[in-house]
């Protein structure tokens, strides 16, 4: 949650930076955003707030830190020497290190087919949900299918995902590729020089989770909604008549956005931690038209989670409408460049309703007591193997 975030101001020699530390973290993670923007090892910093020294144990939270408080870096920043060995890629493997990478186990790739990265990087990220790709496997047919593109797509997908589990070398989607031009036009876009067009991997990803959400069926049941479906419910307000009653709304999602914001003109705000970026996409304000004013109204909306799937997707939306710039004037599409900091540990409870959480909160008691008896029952074990070794 927010409350679990506070901006600082970190002083290193002359320069100064804005960070976002995360109160709840190890300090590791601040010396890597330090790293990050100054170049100094974690091993080499020293971090000062007033004449407390943050040391790899210190608890971020004990140290009362203030919004915006200046705190003191001092180290010196190195330069990166060049690997000692010339990096390797697969392409360039001769054929019996190629056998050794099979041999290892190491899972093969995607080949990109002209600007189809995105393409790839969806098949991959839903490659890694084992429930998705067992079930898939259970889906009958053959492609294509000539009266039903999407059906072609979700038996496509499952011939890929098939093909990735057995591969000695990389795999070519090309198949995949046609079915996914066949059901959806847009990504068969070509510019210019009749070169395929660069596409975007989310608008992939959404189009081929709402394929297989209709495709592959358990019981009557969508996989895909089963696997990575959110619930939320929806605390609707109208900001510009207080007095209007609160509605309530329930909502299904298959990824949480997370928002990017960048800096202000000044270098200050801006989006530095994955949860910031969840808290804000599940912050929005809408148009509707209100019943108390009798007109359009704004209204905010805010989302609390109240069942967590087993795989979570999350989305960065680096893409904007920026109004007024290209040729004409009218606006375009811009990209945020700025990078996002990722928790060692993703903790979703911050955003759930106050009921779920309590769920939450009550099975992780149940577990750390089951992991504390079976911590005690191992002690007790150990006298017994002694003596059983002893006699």
């Amino acid at each position: 949650k927010m409350g679990d975030t506070i901006p600082i101001t970190v002083k290193w020699i002359k320069n100064k930076y804005d960070v976002t530390v995360m109160l709840d973290e190890s300090p590791e993670v601040l010396k890597a955003q330090l790293f990050d923007l100054t170049g100094v090892p974690p091993e080499k910093q020293k971090i000062t707030a007033g004449a407390k020294q943050i040391k790899d144990d210190t608890n971020l939270r004990s140290l009362g830190l203030k919004p915006n408080q200046v705190i003191m870096l001092v180290g010196t920043a190195e330069v990166l020497a060049a690997p000692a060995e010339k990096t390797v890629f697969v392409e360039d493997l001769a054929p019996e290190e190629m056998q050794g990478i099979i041999a290892a186990g190491i899972p093969m790739g995607l080949t990109n087919l002209e600007n189809t990265c995105y393409m790839n990087a969806s098949l991959q990220i839903l490659n890694n949900a084992q429930d998705l790709t067992e079930a898939l496997k259970k889906l009958p047919g053959s492609v294509p299918v000539p009266t039903d593109p999407r059906k072609t797509l979700a038996l496509a997908t499952r011939d890929v995902f098939r093909q990735l589990s057995t591969a000695h070398e990389p795999v070519q989607p090309l198949r995949f590729l046609m079915s996914l031009r066949s059901a959806f036009p847009q990504f068969a876009e070509t510019g210019e020089q009749g070169r395929a067009m660069q596409q975007d991997a989310e608008e992939c990803l959404t189009q081929m989770l709402a394929v297989l959400s209709e495709q592959v069926q358990e019981s009557g049941q969508s996989v895909v909604k089963n696997l990575f479906g959110i619930e939320t419910t929806v605390s609707v307000k109208c900001a510009e008549s207080p007095d209007e009653p609160e509605r309530m709304e329930k909502e299904s999602l298959l990824k949480i956005s997370c928002h990017i914001e960048g800096v202000t003109g000044e270098g200050k705000g801006g989006t530095d931690m994955m949860p910031q970026s969840i808290q804000k996409g599940l912050e929005s304000t809408v148009e509707k038209m209100s019943p108390s004013l009798g007109r359009t109204a704004l209204y905010t909306k805010t989302a609390r989670i109240t069942k967590l799937p087993k795989y979570l997707i999350t989305q960065f939306v680096r893409f904007f409408w920026k109004t007024g710039a290209g040729s004409d004037g009218g606006g375009r599409k811009a990209k945020i460049l700025r990078q996002v900091k990722f928790p060692m540990t993703l903790d979703m409870k911050d955003y759930c309703a106050d009921d779920y959480k309590a769920r939450i909160s009550a099975w992780r008691e149940k577990v750390l007591e089951q992991q504390a008896a079976e911590k005690e029952a191992k002690k007790a074990k150990k006298p017994e193997a002694a003596a059983a070794a002893a006699a």
